[in-house]
Order: structure tokens, then C-alpha cells, then sequence
């Protein structure tokens, strides 16, 4: 869990470097798709209700620390 934890927040931070909100909903919409997948294919490591909610917090408080390097760095730079 911790894996996945870190994966999408690093995720986030990356999409909150270069993208707007929009991408933000579409990669929750694609981490939901990719834990229901998951789910079905029966692969090891259930992931239930709790953990995606974890996992789409987690992303989402990436992209806003991600947003706020971004909108710092341009300030510098300017």
C-alpha cells in the first residue's frame, strides 16, 4: 500500500507541475478504472473502497503540491 501511496502522489506532483485540473480528473477517473480492473482480473492485493479513497486523496494532494512548485517556480523565474 505504502507503494501505491507513493506512486500517485509523485503522480500528482508531476501532473500538478505541468497540467491543469482537468487532468487531475481524468487521472482519478483512470485510477478508478485501473483499481476496478484490478479488482476483476483478480490479481493479489484487493483494493477496497477505503483504499481508493486513500489513494485518490493522496493524488489529489499531490497535484496541489505539484500546482504550488509550479506557480512558485514561475514566480522566480519571472
Amino acid at each position: 500500500m505504502l507503494t501505491s501511496i507513493l506512486a500517485v502522489s509523485v503522480a500528482g506532483i508531476l501532473l500538478g507541475l505541468r497540467f491543469k485540473a482537468a487532468a487531475l480528473l481524468a487521472a482519478t477517473a483512470l485510477l478508478l478504472v485501473g483499481i476496478l480492473a484490478w479488482n476483476s482480473l483478480g490479481f493479489p492485493g484487493h483494493v477496497t473502497v477505503g483504499k481508493s479513497l486513500i489513494l485518490m486523496f493522496f493524488s489529489a494532494g499531490g497535484y496541489l503540491v505539484g500546482l504550488a512548485l509550479s506557480l512558485r517556480r514561475r514566480r522566480n523565474g519571472e
